[in-house]
């Protein structure tokens, strides 16, 4: 009976490690196809804006585009481009050139639709491009690829996106996607899994899901009419064929396989995210951690508890399956928007976070993550960009106050009711002196000055009226977020209130609200890759690298 229970238990245990090994082998074939699509797609797909070439300056907000032609033709949406009109293009790597607006498609009946548009660079040369595809042949749930330049970012490489076709066309004629879209992202291309071009975005709905995209069967259809400098107020009578696309039946059979639709499994790191509790203005406030088992230099084994610093008032509590255990601060990293905790009471999992191994993983475009909650719950998502820095703008901290142009010495000019400023006593004439003890001569030197601090931080000003001098200390305000009724700002849970001024940082897609930052980003190995340190956007999300929190850590873990 043993031998037989033994022969029994080995057999699933065979079992099971074949499926394991399947399932590896699955997700691996699945990255490759995602990671040999992106490269093909990515060196096309461009950002630009309205040009006067007279004048050399910007003449519109940005949008985004894909070349599909080695002479320059570019696919956009309709309502970016005016024909006739120049724009100046901008590649991934670094090449600037400029395009001709040719013909636009805008049904006067149905505004918006069918939102086609062309152009065409006008100097010669020979220029990354990518294949056109055939959206007649789109099945249901294949994977696909977004990349273009959402304008919230504002940076000069574009973002990634990874999502499925939830409908091959609705009833307006469009592509839904599930690759999220915001402002900038307009006329950028959503690419199949083989790299081709098979839509352009057009519109969004207030659903993360809907994601409206222009199928590029339609540029194909009227390619010689969209070659003339027209506004085309209804289809154009000029028609060209469209040929079936070739890869058809090869789609077909793809999309039915395990390698397009993978079984990622179930994360095998337990405990990896734990939520921390704490109260901020009589609130309670509730924030994902990263549980970090830390070794040190001495080999004993050390836990901590990692999070987002603005997002943790004061007694913080971290929530062990419904108990609450205490926690005891560490350090803060501002730059960062860290918080290091160490735990009184140990858990078990957790991260394994070896200090000597930070500059190991490589961060690609197109890498597959998931990131985990307190809960459970698994998000997957893709790596969206390379490494770059995210400038503080809406994580300036507020004085409401402003200063003389070229004032020498610098004199207030305007002082905001019911700022900073104002409650401290600073008034319009006011000669500014000093901040946190460095001397402020030039009004040049005020804006730079006080980017160096944060929401909440208090700063000591020196100021001199009529009276005499003064010397006050002032506790900075945050900025608050800007409302806005566009679909792009109303997505569940909004943006957080933190999500800028970080260096060395990366986006993935996943929708992480921004009461679930903090918690942890692995790839598709378990490879711990960072924190999810702030929702900045409908697209995107920004993650705090290991390499940094490796830095952070090591300094404090003796």
């Amino acid at each position: 009976m043993n031998n037989y229970l033994t022969a029994i238990t080995a057999t699933f245990g065979l079992l099971f490690s074949l499926n394991v090994t399947a399932q590896k082998k699955q997700v691996a074939k699945f990255q490759c196809t995602i990671t040999r699509a992106v490269k093909r797609a990515y060196p096309a797909s461009v950002r630009m804006w309205g040009f006067d070439v007279q004048q050399n300056q910007r003449t519109s907000a940005q949008f985004s585009g894909v070349v599909v032609s080695a002479d320059g033709y570019i696919l956009t949406a309709a309502h970016t481009i005016l024909p006739g009109k120049n724009y100046k293009v901008f590649f991934p790597d670094g090449r600037e050139c400029i395009a001709l607006a040719l013909g636009k498609i805008e049904n006067k009946e149905t505004p918006g639709i069918p939102d086609v548009g062309l152009m065409k660079i006008t100097g010669k040369g020979t220029y990354p491009f990518a294949e056109m595809g055939y959206s007649a042949s789109l099945l249901k749930n294949e994977p696909c690829i977004s990349i273009s330049y959402p304008e919230s970012l504002n940076q000069n490489l574009p973002t990634l996106r990874l999502g499925v076709i939830a409908e091959v066309k609705n009833e307006y004629g469009f592509i839904r996607s599930t690759c999220k879209m915001e402002p900038g992202d307009s006329g950028g291309p959503l690419f199949d899994y083989h790299g081709r071009v098979i839509g352009l975005h057009s519109a969004i709905d207030v659903d993360e899901n809907m994601n409206f995209e222009i199928p590029v069967d339609l540029y194909r259809h009227y390619w010689t009419a969209l070659n003339k400098e027209t506004l085309y107020t209804a289809f154009p009578e000029k028609t060209d064929h469209v040929e079936d696309d070739p890869m058809s039946l090869q789609l077909q059979k793809e999309t039915a396989q395990k390698a397009l639709n993978p079984d990622f499994g179930i994360p095998k790191i337990k405990n990896s995210s734990i939520t921390i509790i704490s109260k901020t203005k009589g609130h309670t406030m509730k924030i994902g951690a990263c549980l970090l088992n830390v070794e040190t230099a001495k080999g004993f084994k050390k836990q901590f508890l990692l999070s987002k610093n603005t997002m943790i008032g004061e007694d913080a509590q971290c929530d062990m399956n419904g108990i609450r255990v205490p926690v005891r601060f560490i350090a803060r990293d501002q730059e960062n928007d860290l918080v290091l905790y160490a735990i009184e009471q140990h858990a078990t999992g957790g991260i394994e976070l070896n200090l000597q191994d930070a500059d190991t993983l490589k961060i690609e475009m197109g890498r597959l993550l998931y990131s985990i909650d307190p809960d459970g719950k698994v998000l997957r998502s893709v790596v969206g960009s390379k490494q770059f820095n995210l400038p503080k703008i809406s994580s300036q901290p507020y004085l409401g106050a402003m200063v003389v142009y070229n004032s020498s010495p610098v004199q207030f000019s305007l002082i905001k009711e019911g700022g900073p400023a104002e409650r401290a006593g600073i008034k319009v004439g006011d000669e500014l002196i000093s901040i946190n003890g460095e001397m402020i001569k030039k009004a040049n030197e005020f804006a730079p000055e006080m980017l160096k601090y944060w929401a909440d931080d208090e700063v000591t000003f020196e100021w001199r009226n009529d009276t005499g001098n003064i010397n006050k200390t002032i506790k900075l305000d945050g900025r608050g977020q800007s409302l806005s009724n566009h679909p792009a700002d109303k997505f569940d849970g909004g943006k957080s209130e933190r999500r800028d001024g970080f260096n060395a940082i990366f986006t993935h897609d996943a929708a992480i609200k921004a009461s679930d930052c903090g918690s942890p980003v692995f790839d598709w190995e378990g490879n711990f890759y960072g924190i999810n340190i702030a929702r900045f956007s409908r697209t995107t999300t920004v993650v705090v690298p290991k390499k940094a929190i490796v830095e952070f850590v090591s300094k404090y873990v003796r």
